[in-house]
């Protein structure tokens, strides 16, 4: 079990990734359950629930406590930029230490978590570059 963990502990980054992503997902709910219970609470009371509440329904949610910069729709390039920038980070310092053996000699494994790294941020650039030019996205 211990050697499973040693081989694989860079797994641990898709993970927390994934965790703080469905953590997003259950916020972003909670908040639309929140502005649905409130136009319940105007119709129970026989009133009209304001236009800027049933038009947030619609519109996407913008709020700042969950602005991970994933999701291209909402977020402009400026978020984008900082996941090339990581990523790219990640990638070099992967390769580095797998070329310098830093951890036990000249290590494939880490090689190829940096050509996966490297992609992930050439992926983000070609995205912010072709997100960048489009109006009203």
């Amino acid at each position: 079990m211990i050697d499973l963990f040693q081989s694989y502990w860079w797994l641990l980054f898709p993970l927390f990734w994934f965790v703080g992503a469905g953590w997003g997902s259950l916020m972003r709910f909670k908040r639309t359950q929140a502005k649905i219970d409130l136009i319940k609470t105007y119709a129970a009371a026989g009133k009209e629930a304001p236009a800027e509440l049933i038009a947030s329904l619609d519109a996407p949610d913008t709020s700042d406590d969950d602005d991970t910069g994933y999701d291209g729709e909402r977020h402009s390039g400026g978020g984008r930029a900082f996941l090339v920038v990581l990523f790219g980070g990640l990638a070099g310092v992967f390769a580095f230490t797998g070329y310098t053996g830093w951890i036990g000699g000249v290590d494939t494994e880490l090689y190829f978590v940096a050509m996966i790294l490297g992609v992930l941020s050439f992926a983000f650039l070609v995205s912010a570059m072709f997100k960048s030019g489009r109006k009203g996205g």
